[in-house]
């Protein structure tokens, strides 16, 4: 148990969050409670000497930037309450650090290029462990140099005439301890090996996977006191990418759902409420505000934000540090999430109802996904006025093994949400036989499919009584469905089965849609951009309202079929 001492201004900080006297996010509330609280404990101690010393060593670096050139690096009150939720946590057993993963999450030019280049200078003089390898992960060369210049200039003010730090191309070397501090690109294959007691991923926002970090963190197996640590701002790659679902485990943590004292999380975002044109609020976003950050600044990217629509999204993601689904998009994945939920099927089925269903068929490496609506219904009392969507998914072990997405293939199989097919091909009867699973429970109308490549799925699917409807997948076919389903997501009138796979397939999804017309589809910039799921979502829609006689104009574009060909129910 150690004295909580307000004489100390990072302990002054963690106190006037807590009383409001500063405004905080939701989640840097919790952070400093849960440091409050820590006091009381028994099986750790708070080490005041080891914070200090390290938050005086940084004054030692002499800055280089604009208006602060050659002054010294004096943390502000945040970033001191940082130092000390990293540094100060010691268990009482050993003495070893308890903080070990650090995700600091604060908007743009909050000084994260400065703190990271101090934080790698401080573990190399003052952590007593020779032998270090202190990496620092950029995400490209630019930020790479930008990184560099900051450590090597940072250490050249502590030692200008070289005798303790010897620099290089890409890395500084301190040979009376065997260490080095070095600039790294985030590849994964070149960070295999590596045996790092710290490491920093800089900007980690733009991380299509975790490769780079699980490899370095695997790394430091070996180490008694390692140190993860990401320093970054919030981006537009949202449900299923590193930093986005990093960011949600680490709130379950705050929150008291999960326990994982050796990870630290200062959160400095607007809270989900927050209006964010309300200028008081955005310190929640920006806690160096009217210090490295300048309200007139601000101001002027709002009000460009404000002027120009595809800057909102920008100003939003770096500046308030709230995760925007990029513009070039479609639907804002937060209507997705929103309109998911686990779905009580005893309730679904309890009348047995008609729906209709959407088949996507790939051959080897694609995602194969089928769907089926349930429309609305006055015969069923459960969600009765929702249109519900049920989704399966599958991908072959061929596919996994050669999809830049197998990280979250592995993870979405592991729980259920992705069905894994054996062997190089899809095996078109199981998907049939799981189809028919639903006849048990509903009244299948009719199956959308795309033509191409089908032939003799839809013999065999036919040959067991269910009925399949072409649906071409032409923009002509898909533009009445895909603005009605934007309509009625909008209009709070869906309902989709809970799958973490759909929101992600949605953030893949770009809108064609080819100029001097009015017709729009989901797209894909990319090949990995997987949107399998989407395109089942939005044709199952359509086949619905193609067979009830809800879509205007020539039947020809969703079936190949001229009016008339076919029965209409």
């Amino acid at each position: 148990m150690t004295n909580y001492d307000l004489e100390k201004e990072y302990i002054r900080y963690n106190e006037a969050v807590l009383t409001g006297e500063i405004l905080a996010s939701r989640n840097i509330i919790l952070a400093c409670q849960r440091f409050k609280d820590r006091f009381s404990r028994d099986d750790m101690y708070f080490d005041y000497n080891d914070v200090d010393n390290r938050i005086k060593f940084c004054r030692k670096f002499k800055q280089f930037k604009e208006r602060f050139n050659k002054k010294p690096l004096i943390l502000t009150n945040w970033q001191e309450w940082v130092f000390a939720n990293i540094f100060g946590w010691k268990w009482t057993e050993d003495n070893s650090r308890v903080t070990t993963k650090v995700l600091l999450f604060v908007a743009r030019k909050a000084g994260k290029t400065a703190l990271s280049a101090a934080l790698c200078l401080v573990q190399l003089f003052l952590d007593d462990n020779n032998g270090q390898e202190i990496d620092l992960i950029a995400n490209n060369t630019k930020q790479a140099g930008i990184c560099f210049e900051y450590v090597e200039k940072f250490g050249k003010s502590l030692d200008p005439t070289g005798l303790i730090l010897k620099p290089y191309r890409d890395q500084i070397k301190m040979p009376i301890t065997d260490s080095a501090i070095v600039i790294k690109p985030n590849e994964y294959r070149n960070l295999d090996g590596l045996n790092p007691s710290t490491f920093i991923c800089d900007e980690f926002a733009a991380a299509l996977n975790s490769k780079s970090y699980d490899v370095l963190k695997s790394g430091q197996g070996f180490q008694t006191s390692p140190l993860a640590i990401i320093i970054t701002t919030a981006g537009h790659l949202l449900d299923g990418y590193p930093l986005f679902e990093m960011r949600k485990g680490c709130i379950r943590i705050l929150e008291g759902d999960f326990e994982d004292e050796s990870q630290f999380s200062a959160l400095y975002e607007l809270d989900d409420d927050d209006d964010w044109e309300d200028t008081s609020k955005w310190i929640k976003a920006n806690p160096s505000l009217g210090y490295t950050v300048s309200m007139k600044a601000l101001m002027d990217d709002f009000r460009t934000a404000k002027n120009i629509p595809f800057e909102e999204a920008e100003f939003k993601a770096k500046h308030l540090n709230v995760f925007c689904h990029d513009d070039n998009g479609w639907l804002d994945p937060e209507f997705v999430r929103d309109s998911m939920q686990e779905l009580d099927i005893d309730k679904l089925n309890e009348v047995k109802d008609y729906v209709w269903g959407a088949i996507d068929l790939s051959s080897t490496t694609d995602l194969t996904c089928f769907t089926f609506l349930y429309p609305p219904s006055k015969k069923r009392s459960y969600l009765s006025d929702k249109y519900i969507f049920r989704t399966q998914i599958y991908v072959t072990e061929q596919g996994l093994k050669n999809s830049k997405n197998r990280d979250l293939y592995k993870n979405w199989i592991a729980n259920g949400y992705l069905n894994l097919i054996e062997g190089n091909a899809v095996d078109y009867d199981r998907v049939m036989y799981d189809i028919l699973g639903y006849k048990d429970h509903v009244r299948i109308d009719s199956i959308g499919y795309d033509p191409w490549n089908a032939t003799q799925f839809v013999i065999n699917c036919e040959k067991k009584g269910l009925q399949m409807q072409p649906f071409s997948q032409s923009i002509s076919a898909f533009t009445q469905p895909t603005r009605e389903f934007e309509r009625l997501i909008f209009s709070e009138k869906v309902i989709i089965e809970y799958n973490p796979i759909i929101p992600w397939a949605f953030n893949n999804v770009v809108i064609i849609h080819p100029k001097a017309t009015d017709n729009i589809k989901p797209g894909k910039l990319l090949d990995e951009n997987k949107i399998d799921p989407v395109i089942t979502i939005v044709q199952s829609l359509g086949t619905y309202l193609y067979t009830t006689g809800q879509l205007n104009g020539d039947t020809e574009i969703y079936t190949g079929k001229k009016n008339g060909d076919n029965k209409q129910k």
